[in-house]
């Protein structure tokens, strides 16, 4: 026979309280941590539950996370291409699923990446070699399905300084 232990204040749970009913939360923001024990082996858990009623996006700051949508994040600028670049070396971000598209019409070139990961870098070299076949103001679409950060905060001001508009089920944390 285990035990299952539990803390509402972000104590240390193996010490917690038993778990041996329901669990009351309450209506403000709660970390429930958890502690498991059976047969030697043993396991600890966190789990956040937002406050009854606060809608949106919800980020935790500190732990790592992933953007992983099923339709494309769409960077459709030079200037947002190029700045989530720079922000992708700045901080480690590495992206899948990417697809390039420079220039219009007739005059294009286009380049996928399908899921594998890349970095700015590897992004970065591509566009360098397609782009000496352009003028220096030809039109760059940058599209990825997947970007994974070193942290919530990482993701967060990446979104905010590109006009991402992300959605909850896009979130991986």
């Amino acid at each position: 026979m285990g035990k299952i232990c539990y803390t509402l204040d972000g104590s240390e749970p193996r010490e917690g309280i038993p778990y041996e009913k329901p669990i009351e939360i309450g209506n403000g923001d709660v970390i429930l941590r958890a502690f498991a024990e059976a047969s030697g082996l043993e396991t600890k858990e966190d789990f956040k539950f937002q406050a009854k009623g606060k809608k949106g996006l919800q980020i935790d700051d500190v732990k790592r996370a992933r953007i992983a949508s099923r339709s494309r994040q769409r960077l459709d600028s030079r200037g947002k291409t190029y700045d989530s670049l720079k922000l992708a070396t700045e901080k480690g971000i590495k992206f899948e699923g990417v697809t390039l598209s420079v220039g219009q019409g007739n005059q294009v070139i286009g380049v996928t990446v399908g899921d594998i990961e890349v970095d700015a870098q590897f992004v970065e070299t591509i566009l360098r070699t397609i782009l000496s076949k352009f003028e220096p103001t030809t039109p760059i679409t940058m599209t990825f399905r997947k970007a994974s950060f070193a942290s919530g905060h990482d993701l967060r001001e990446f979104a905010e300084k590109l006009g991402l508009e992300l959605q909850p089920n896009e979130i991986e944390q």
